[in-house]
């Protein structure tokens, strides 16, 4: 049993390092490029939810949140050649649950907004290892902004005819009452390397 004891820390100290090594072997080039991916990948998510609010209303940018974001998520990731998706602890769409890795980084995305130290430069990337293969990992949070509340604000702040469609095509929706500055979630970012 004395060396079961003794024999802990090392075990423990072993694996932490190994942990801490897979975090130094992501360089400064690819969390530039993780950065502009997920940067790039939101300025034209929004910019499309932003157009069909204003030329076609809240109601109809409801289907852009739910089919034309899936759409060009997959499409964005082919042309990148990565795996992107949208995830939150708190999601509407069921595809858009985190895996554990991501709740994990969440879990501490979340940590830092109650401390308010979650802002627009906020990310974490790692390595890591599933199965044979090595991936990078990249999440970078998302921050709800006022024009998000139409959808996920509180019951007061999303029209009626919205909550009916989200209710109507997410029954188990767990995407609203949020306040402007919350954390909605993450674009997360997956990529295999060598």
């Amino acid at each position: 049993m004395k060396h079961f004891i003794v024999g802990l820390p090392l075990i423990l100290l072993i694996f932490f390092l190994n942990c801490s090594e897979n975090k130094k072997e992501v360089s400064e080039a690819q969390i530039i490029g993780m950065r502009a991916a997920a940067v790039d990948f939101m300025k034209d998510l929004k910019s499309i939810l932003i157009e069909q609010i204003q030329t076609n209303g809240v109601l109809q940018a409801v289907s852009v949140c739910s089919d034309t974001a899936q759409i060009l998520t997959n499409n964005f990731g082919v042309e990148k050649g990565i795996y992107i998706r949208r995830v939150s602890l708190r999601n509407r769409n069921p595809n858009n649950f985190p895996d554990d890795f991501e709740k994990r980084v969440l879990n501490q995305f979340e940590l830092l907004r109650q401390d308010n130290e979650l802002n627009n430069t906020t990310e974490y990337a790692e390595i890591s290892v599933e199965g044979d293969y090595k991936y990078l990992r990249y999440l970078k949070p998302i921050i709800v902004q006022v024009e998000c509340l139409n959808c996920h604000g509180s019951q007061t702040e999303i029209i009626p005819d919205v909550r009916n469609l989200i209710v109507q095509k997410y029954p188990d929706d767990k995407a609203k009452g949020y306040k402007s500055g919350d954390l909605r979630g993450a674009v997360s970012i997956k990529k295999a390397i060598e």
